[in-house]
């Protein structure tokens, strides 16, 4: 704030906050016959007060020490001494981080003569209750998830991760909005030279307010230029202790019911918490069915439109035939139908977030069924454009990441539009400049790709399939931590 000149006492505390209405400044009698003044400083509405009342107030008015003292610095000792009923408690001598602690939540009693002043954490505002996770389904596993409430996420790791290296740096950021941020990592496992990078990094933001994680994200991203997240969100503790337990690096936002984790490769967007609560052979066949409905969805419409407009000698006879007789009456050429259908996809999906869910719902059944008809039945479309497209959209919903998902659904279209200049050459350099664009991607000294790029034969345990557990003994050597060994 800028304010190391000014002396600790309620007039100048009055002056820097004291001009809006939902903050109290109360003065309050104590000690004997009632001659010191102490004044009491809170926010209404942020605070609870039978706390308030009971354990500070009633205290500092009834207690026979306190009411015996004559002179303030009496009263500041007894208190510094545990006179009053409450253990959350700490002295402050600078006007700033008075000032800081009301407008979190805080109560604080203020001795002028002193310049001194107590900070009692009395939060009481209300918060949302420890529900099912919205956005990452549960199948066979916790169903608890994140909530917005910084403390309420630190405690519901606590209770899973009871290690005593378990360690949270605390890093208020934000010049308006003085929002909490916690970095978590487990002590003598997690790399520290990783550590104290992302901790740089978060101490160097400088913005007005942290109310959304791309403030985080941007500043922690490596390739600011690509589509594709360096950083995996969950709101799902399970999932967020598991990765600390990995070797990473967590981080939660107060105010804000989802977590980040650093740093994310490219195997983890297509891991599900529920490949590890399942028999090992059912999570490996649906773990490979995701690679490659991946790929069918990132290369299904370009390789369409390189086929049908450019190497129509490597349709088979009868497919040929069938795909021309469909087509017979639609005046666009191939690639302006996919693209078109593309593009009204996107508009589709976009449409239904933005609505209701409600609505949204009933337009997805619209577009798809009475507007796809239509479109058929108009020739404007084909048939089997139709089917081609929803085929790949249907391949993009298996992904467990949304970001990952919209990273291949933008470059869907790069290889789309090659694949219509130049067919399957056009597809290929797509093809390549994407691996080579993934193969650029470094997060804190760990490859985008890895362990696709390592020699170790052992990292790819839990790539396209899930060994057993008993297997994996090891954790991914890419993070460098400090103990490699799951188990001995």
């Amino acid at each position: 704030m800028g304010n190391e000149n000014m002396e600790l006492n309620t007039a100048n505390l009055i002056a820097l906050i004291g001009h809006s209405s939902d903050i109290y400044f109360k003065d309050i009698y104590a000690g004997s016959e009632k001659a010191i003044k102490v004044t009491l400083a809170f926010i209404d509405g942020l605070i609870q007060k039978e706390y308030l009342s009971n354990f500070i107030l009633k205290p500092l008015l009834e207690s026979p020490y306190l009411r015996c003292a004559k002179k303030e610095e009496e009263i500041i000792d007894l208190i510094e001494s545990g006179s009053l009923y409450f253990p959350d408690e700490k002295k402050l001598l600078d006007i700033d981080f008075v000032a800081s602690d009301i407008l979190n939540g805080n109560a604080v009693l203020i001795f002028d003569k002193n310049a001194a002043a107590f900070s009692f954490n009395v939060q009481g505002f209300d918060t949302r209750n420890i529900t099912e996770p919205s956005n990452e389904n549960v199948i066979k596993g916790p169903k608890d998830s994140f909530v917005e409430t910084l403390s309420t996420n630190i405690a519901t790791i606590r209770r899973r991760i009871k290690t005593i290296d378990l360690t949270i740096k605390e890093i208020i950021i934000g010049k308006q909005t003085k929002t909490p941020i916690g970095i978590l990592y487990i002590r003598n496992l997690t790399n520290e030279s990783m550590v104290d990078e992302i901790t740089k990094k978060i101490r160097s933001i400088d913005v007005d307010g942290v109310l959304t994680t791309s403030v985080i994200e941007e500043r922690l991203r490596s390739n600011k230029f690509s589509p594709f997240p360096q950083l995996l969100y969950t709101e799902r503790p399970d999932k967020f202790c598991s990765n600390l337990l990995e070797g990473r690096v967590g981080i939660l936002i107060d105010g804000l019911p989802v977590t980040l984790i650093v740093p994310a490769t490219f195997v983890q967007f297509m891991q599900a918490p529920e490949d590890y609560s399942q028999n090992f052979i059912y999570s490996s066949s649906i773990r490979l069915l995701r690679f490659i409905l991946t790929i069918l969805t990132l290369f299904l419409p370009g390789f369409y439109i390189a086929v049908t407009s450019f190497h129509q000698e490597m349709i088979p006879t009868q497919l040929a035939l069938s795909i021309q007789i469909s087509k017979e009456g639609v005046p666009f050429p191939a690639f302006i139908e996919t693209l078109g259908l593309l593009i009204a996809f996107e508009i589709l999906v976009e449409a239904g977030i933005r609505l209701p869910k409600t609505i949204g719902q009933a337009l997805s059944i619209v577009g798809a069924v009475v507007v796809g008809q239509a479109a058929v039945d108009a020739k404007l479309v084909s048939p089997a454009v139709v089917v081609m497209i929803a085929s790949t959209a249907i391949s993009s919903y298996v992904m467990p990441n949304q970001d990952f998902s919209n990273a291949i659904r933008l470059w869907r279209f790069i290889i789309a539009i090659a694949s219509s200049i130049a067919g399957l050459f056009g597809m290929s350099i797509a093809g390549i400049l994407l691996i080579y664009h993934l193969c650029t991607i470094d997060n804190y000294s760990v490859p985008y790709l890895s362990p696709f790029v390592s020699t170790d034969s052992m990292q790819f345990q839990d790539t396209f399939f899930r060994l057993p557990l008993s297997f994996m003994k090891n954790r991914p050597a890419n993070l460098k931590t400090k103990n490699n060994k799951r188990r001995n």
